[in-house]
């Protein structure tokens, strides 16, 4: 999402950190009146043959009061480290590429609350092949006339991303698997954090998509946990992380929040609370886990799986140091009651024996 007013000058490159901004009004510009617009859809993925044209559509409301008149800059990106995040840069003079794009309105207005969808037409070249990333950027129309001749901008702007593909017969789709891991070998309760780092090495990007199976021992399928459900994907020579959580536990850490915000502590750090929920007392977990990753993708003419396992313990130390303490009491009194029996029996049979009673 951009925020506030941004000027780029030509040849800067940017970073627009992108966080649900297909679908999230974004609020700028202050001074001169709110601009609130929300673009759809989510990123586009597009696949062209050499020599042909293909067409997507863009989508942006005017979430604001007044009536805005908007203009669609081009710009492209790469992958920014291994975030998953892209990294904008202005198109340069031999980027042939940004003028294979055509709209049917580069400029247009919108009314409040009113959707506009502009066509985008990609007439792509004979001597096209692979992978071409664009960032179509809506911003204010007006903006650009207060900059230097040398100068633009994105004044308060959201972008859509395009990922198109010149199919042609030597691309390579190759996706490795650097790191499948927990964030530690044991835990005491959930949740279980996983990581999943992959490579791109091939020329053309590549979406994988896939599960983590969770079992121990015996026992299959005590989970199912999805990895880039959102099919987000990787660009060729680059990597990117993929994250996610096993929760589903008995009791489980939580993450603390107050007044709708995340607590952190003085170091800057997350806050966690142990909750509580005794309807998922079932799933108290305790043991061995093997956690077997399953993805795939495509590789031009079919699905490759990709797979990695990681083992972990969770140890409920405090439970089962407690289901100790408790069994040994239990022992404890037990031996103690016996022992009470006997002393109060042989007593008994004293006094019978003192008395002259007979004793049984």
């Amino acid at each position: 999402m951009l925020t506030s007013f941004i000027k780029v000058h030509l040849g800067v490159s940017f970073l627009l950190v992108l966080t649900g901004i297909f679908f999230v009004p974004l609020i700028v510009s202050a001074e001169e009146g709110a601009l609130r617009i929300i673009t759809s859809p989510l990123p586009i993925s597009l696949v062209a043959l050499p020599g042909t044209t293909v067409t997507t559509e863009l989508k942006v409301k005017n979430a604001g009061t007044e009536a805005e008149t908007l203009k669609i800059d081009i710009l492209k990106f790469n992958a920014y480290e291994d975030t998953g995040k892209p990294a904008l840069h202005d198109i340069e003079p031999n980027d042939e590429f940004a003028k294979w794009v055509t709209f049917s309105e580069p400029s247009f207005t919108v009314l409040p609350e009113e959707w506009k969808t502009v066509t985008a037409t990609f007439t792509v070249p004979e001597e096209a092949s692979f992978g071409y990333y664009y960032a179509f950027v809506f911003t204010r129309a007006k903006d650009a006339e207060d900059l230097a001749p040398q100068e633009t901008a994105v004044v308060g702007g959201t972008a859509v991303l395009v990922l198109l593909e010149a199919r042609v017969p030597d691309a390579k789709r190759e996706i490795t698997v650097a790191e499948f891991s927990t964030d530690k070998t044991v835990y005491e309760f959930l949740p279980v954090n996983f990581t999943v780092n992959l490579k791109n090495s091939g020329n053309v990007h590549v979406a994988p998509r896939g599960n983590i199976f969770l079992s121990r021992g015996k026992e299959k399928d005590i989970a199912l946990l999805d990895l880039n459900a959102s099919k987000g994907s990787i660009l060729p020579g680059s990597a990117r992380v993929f994250e996610s959580s096993w929760e589903d536990g008995f009791p489980v850490y939580e993450e603390t929040i107050e007044d709708g915000h995340v607590v952190l502590d003085e170091l800057g750090n997350q806050t966690y609370h142990l909750t509580w929920n005794f309807e998922n007392a079932s799933h108290l977990r305790i043991g061995k886990y093997t956690a077997t990753m399953l993805l795939v993708y495509d590789d031009g003419t079919r699905d490759i799986p990709i797979e990695g396992v990681v083992s972990f313990w969770v140890m409920p130390w405090r439970l089962m140091a407690l289901a100790v303490i408790n069994f040994a009491l239990i022992i404890g009194l037990g031996w103690y009651a016996v022992r009470l029996r006997r002393r109060l029996k042989r007593l008994q049979t004293s006094a019978k024996e003192k008395t002259g009673e007979p004793t049984v």
